[in-house]
């Protein structure tokens, strides 16, 4: 869930974080230098964060950010708590580093941007709309990092799983699973899911209903369909266990969900 966000610049040397002193609650930290420089530590190693860059940390942990004496430091930052995105943060950290680089026109940066302006602009009303925005920034996170970042990055994912993700996001409407994107990568369903979760940080099972839940949001949003109709398009036959994993993702029913004009 996303619990702040903001845009600051600083330019007093009293900006100092230290991870290991924001309290006992785990959350997770998105910032994007927008100007300026800061620098940060992490894990004993020191890195210059400059425009371009965003950190991506949790807490608490062995990190430290701060402005250096005499320097400015433009940025925004979203703050994202719960078990699902400290995993991810997690994963992201493990593959690509506390500090990325991304492009003004990478879809991440995009999400992060705008979700950051919905915040600010307080239209964000519901823990059930942020909660909604913080899966789908994790998500555009763990899909496009690999393609943005440069050649250097540690993390390549093989092709066998590029063509299971492609295959998955192409047949959502039926009633595939593990076994089908298994086929798509040429690798039987235990070596497959095996190869998966280690690229991916999640299990295949977990990914599929990540897009499925991705594509019923959109189609609850654009659409007048029933739920029924929109449980199908999801690659679901029963519209009551749709609605049960739909209510277990965002903590309320599609139909709840439409109401509410959350979005």
């Amino acid at each position: 869930m996303l619990t702040s966000a903001g845009y600051e610049i600083r330019q007093n040397a009293g900006y100092d974080w230290d991870g290991l002193r924001r309290g006992k609650e785990s959350f997770v930290l998105f910032q994007y230098t927008l100007g300026g420089r800061g620098l940060l530590e992490y894990e004993g190693r020191r890195y210059e964060v400059l425009p371009g860059s965003a950190m991506l940390l949790y807490f608490p942990h062995e990190n430290r950010y701060w402005l250096p004496s005499g320097g400015r430091w433009k940025f925004f930052f979203l703050c994202l708590h719960g078990s699902e995105i400290l995993r991810i943060w997690k994963n992201l950290i493990g593959r690509y580093g506390p500090l990325i680089t991304l492009s003004p026109e990478s879809a991440e940066l995009k999400t992060a941007s705008a979700i950051c302006l919905k915040i600010l602009r307080n239209e964000v009303r519901s823990p059930w709309r942020a909660s909604s925005l913080a899966y789908d920034l994790g998500m555009t996170l763990l899909e496009n990092l690999h393609r943005d970042l440069p050649s250097t990055a540690s993390h390549h994912r093989p092709a066998s799983i590029q063509n299971a993700m492609v295959y998955c996001r192409d047949h959502l409407a039926l009633p595939i699973g593990v076994e089908e994107m298994a086929q798509a990568a040429g690798y039987s369903r235990f070596h497959f899911t095996r190869l998966f979760l280690k690229s991916e940080g999640v299990s295949p099972m977990e990914y599929l209903t990540r897009r499925r839940m991705q594509l019923a949001v959109q189609l609850l949003k654009t659409t007048t369909d029933p739920v029924k109709l929109i449980a199908r398009r999801c690659g679901y036959k029963s519209s009551g266990y749709f609605g049960k994993v739909f209510l277990k993702t965002y903590g309320l029913s599609p139909g709840d969900f439409r109401k509410t004009g959350m979005y």
